[in-house]
């Protein structure tokens, strides 16, 4: 009897424990507290805004709610999905471009442009509130967003990380709860088969619940005996192709002169070069130079000229520069003016394709130099403006570039490579007059460097590099006073050098020659075909677009012929030899 009461007593003990670790998870079922907290109390989202979670991430921003819509920060869509939205604070205005389409939108108005044509939406498709601009999520579709909307509060889910992510399924009806313990209220019931997100990778789990998020965006933690086994899933995001930025391709590679012109009628200078280059395929005569800050120009273009070109199958794009030319134009201040303001800058464009209509001119070669940083981001936003009107009336767009330095990044080679047919870079001028020490106008290895930290940043499809067909003869004076003594062209540099004994050097991939004459120190560094050759070698390697050559007429017979045979042939062995003198 005794032994009997011992086993009864033993069986009444394991029943007790069984009841108390029951309701905790021994069997999955979640016997605790039944107080539902609302979500709108546990988030605690102000009115007026709504809460971003990024896949798994509570984002550090607000999204604001406004009739019916949510907007989103424009610095969160820059950096998230495009940065060509362009604020103009002065003018309060949001600029938004495509390949093809400008918008203008007045922040609060359901009316926009398009293409300069009134249109309109049924609420603002941009807002303004504590003076940041906010754009709708609807909108933000074409900018390729994937994002559910819920309300009470309201909160958007964006899919944004292409990653498999880990999930879990409900086995057993069970909620998710606040906190991990059993005392926490309900946020929500879970259904048989609910699919659950388990955040930070399944790393938080304590008291048996696991982390989770459901479909909706609740967050909360759920008894990990009421789930199955975890699993990767694929995030869906919505069917979208993002805008093609379309460019005109010229068969085979570029061979591109510019030709200084001060005057209209130049169609003889054009028959004079193209008779000693039938090399060339692209002539850029600067035709039309900035005057004043109204979007007109000083032009010096030529129907007999454009003529005599199409005759010859040689494609004309007209330079447009904002040079100080006969003291009309400031080329860093009044640029800036003209760039900053969307009116001006407009009435620009319009002039231009004016003049491109007019004369029929196969492409637009922009020259604006000397911009200040203030300048840049207009600068940029006036080719997105200009490549659309070029691209619908299907003209090339090239733009001239300064050498990629940190000093000039707002130039923006990055964007350029991608709204621009073909971004051409100014591979001279590493000395320039004014330098305060003398040196090559363009030495091999800075060239090279040039030419990588482009190809880096742009396509090498959309490249062309720019060749000096001049040099600087440097005169140096005691105390160290540096002067340009001349700029010559190849051939006033070959007689300046005639009987001067000439050294090679490797790395500038140029020859060199110093001389004293009448107590002044003398320094040349040649520009001459070996130079060039090496520079063209450089660029075929890298699998650029083609040569540009500042300028037509500097060059010596035959320096066209040789541009073409070494970009088109693989010369890196004899480039790599020092030449025969």
């Amino acid at each position: 009897m005794r032994k009997l009461l011992k086993h009864v007593g033993l069986i009444c003990l394991m029943l007790l424990c069984v009841g108390l670790l029951g309701g905790c998870s021994l069997f999955g079922k979640d016997e605790g507290s039944k107080v539902v907290m609302k979500l709108s109390d546990y988030y605690g989202v102000p009115d007026g805004k709504a809460l971003i979670i990024i896949d798994e991430t509570v984002y550090e921003k607000y999204a604001l709610y406004k009739d019916g819509m949510t907007y989103i920060d424009l610095e969160t869509v820059k950096n998230m999905y495009t940065h060509r939205f362009f604020p103009v604070e002065a003018e309060n205005t949001v600029i938004f471009t495509t390949p093809t389409e400008v918008y203008d939108f007045v922040p609060g108005s359901k009316e926009f442009m398009c293409n300069g044509e009134r249109s309109g939406s049924s609420v603002p498709v941009v807002i303004k509130s504590e003076s940041q601009y906010y754009v709708a999520t609807a909108f933000l579709e074409q900018s390729g967003i994937t994002y559910k909307f819920y309300d009470d509060p309201a909160r958007i889910l964006i899919t944004y990380s292409d990653e498999q992510y880990l999930c879990m399924d409900v086995e057993d009806e069970t909620p998710v709860r606040s906190g991990k313990n059993l005392d926490s209220d309900r946020l929500k019931e879970l259904k048989k088969g609910d699919c659950l997100r388990v955040i930070d990778g399944g790393g938080i789990r304590e008291n048996g619940f696991i982390k989770v998020q459901t479909e909706d965006g609740v967050r909360g933690y759920v008894l990990q005996d009421d789930l199955g086994e975890s699993y990767y899933a694929d995030p869906q995001f919505v069917d979208y192709k993002e805008p093609k930025y379309t460019h005109i391709d010229i068969p085979g590679n570029i061979y591109l002169g510019w030709e200084l012109l001060y005057n209209s009628d130049n169609v003889g200078y054009l028959k004079e070069h193209l008779a000693a280059a039938p090399e060339l395929n692209v002539v850029a005569p600067t035709w039309f130079f900035l005057d004043g800050t109204d979007g007109r120009f000083i032009s010096y273009a030529s129907h007999d000229y454009m003529k005599y070109a199409k005759e010859k199958g040689v494609s004309v794009w007209a330079t447009y520069k904002n040079d100080t030319i006969e003291g009309r134009f400031n080329c860093t201040e009044d640029s800036h003016t003209i760039l900053s303001s969307t009116q001006k800058r407009r009435a620009l464009i319009d002039s231009i394709m004016e003049s491109v209509h007019e004369y029929e001119l196969d492409g637009v070669n922009i020259d604006f130099e000397m911009l200040k940083l203030d300048s840049g981001t207009f600068f940029v936003e006036f080719l997105r403006e200009l490549s659309i009107r070029c691209r619908l009336n299907n003209v090339v767009l090239s733009v001239d570039n300064y050498v990629p330095e940190a000093y000039n990044a707002y130039y923006d080679i990055t964007e350029q490579g991608k709204i621009v047919d073909y971004v051409v870079i100014m591979g001279y001028d590493q000395h320039y007059a004014g330098s305060k020490e003398s040196g090559s106008v363009s030495s091999l290895d800075w060239f090279t460097n040039a030419l990588n930290s482009t190809t880096q940043m742009a396509p090498p499809e959309r490249v062309i590099m720019g060749v000096p067909f001049y040099t600087r003869l440097w005169r140096e004076e005691n105390g160290g006073k540096v002067y340009v003594e001349a700029t010559l062209n190849m051939r006033e540099m070959k007689d300046k050098v005639s009987g001067r004994e000439l050294t090679w050097r490797e790395s500038n991939g140029q020859y060199y020659s110093e001389w004293t004459r009448k107590g002044s120190f003398y320094r040349i560094w040649l520009e001459d075909s070996e130079s060039l050759k090496r520079k063209v070698d450089a660029s075929q390697k890298a699998k650029v677009k083609g040569i540009a050559a500042w300028k037509l007429g500097d060059e010596e017979a035959g320096t066209w012929e040789m541009i073409k045979e070494y970009m088109e042939n693989d010369h890196s062995a004899e480039c790599a030899l020092p030449p025969e003198k």
